[in-house]
């Protein structure tokens, strides 16, 4: 089914090829290792570190951009010790009526109460709150971002029933591309 075709301009706090190529050997920039522990999202933990919350090796970073080695660097958030965090998976099917969000202001059900609380996970892309399916959750980013980013072209399938009947000239329209809440889209076959 559709398949947003447009590329999206990054904000400057969103990761891009330069926040890669910054990143040294096995350290990683501190925001990204705050986040896989489960202290937040990344810009959550950029506040903190902002904030001057974060020690690191026994010195409070309060600048972003710090890259550090995992295994090496002794880090604590408000006195707390980082603790690795495991990667987990969960193929979950979604029901109607729950959201795909991890934040939810009018407290409807979301997918991820649908597993167990010990690591913090997020959805792989997203089903509105009307559709049912397979959704993975987890907290491998790097996973989720090859899943996910149009530039690993992987193939989402979607079966969709629409009110009323699709004729040739919408499918045809459909294939040349839409727009839809999400932007450009189009159906590949």
């Amino acid at each position: 089914m559709p398949r947003p075709s447009s590329k999206k301009s990054k904000s400057p706090r969103q990761g891009s090829k330069s926040e890669a190529s910054t990143e040294k050997g096995s350290e990683i920039r501190l925001q990204k290792l705050l986040a896989a522990a489960g202290f937040g999202s990344r810009r959550q933990c950029e506040e903190l570190i902002i904030e001057g919350r974060v020690e690191v090796n026994g010195k409070i970073v309060d600048q972003l951009g710090s890259s550090f080695d995992p295994k090496e660097a002794k880090v604590f958030v408000d006195g707390t010790a980082l603790r690795a965090q495991k990667l987990v998976y969960y193929a979950v099917n979604k029901p109607v009526g729950v959201v795909t969000t991890n934040s939810d202001p009018q407290g409807r059900p979301r997918v991820i109460d649908m597993v167990p609380p010990t690591e913090r996970v997020f959805p792989v892309g997203r089903l509105d709150r009307s559709s049912e399916g397979l959704i993975l959750l987890t907290n491998d980013g790097e996973l989720a971002q090859k899943l996910a980013h149009p530039k690993y072209q992987i193939k989402k399938v979607y079966r969709v029933v629409v009110a009323g009947k699709v004729d040739v000239k919408a499918m045809k329209q459909m294939e040349k591309g839409i727009y839809i809440a999400e932007g450009f889209v189009r159906v590949e076959g």
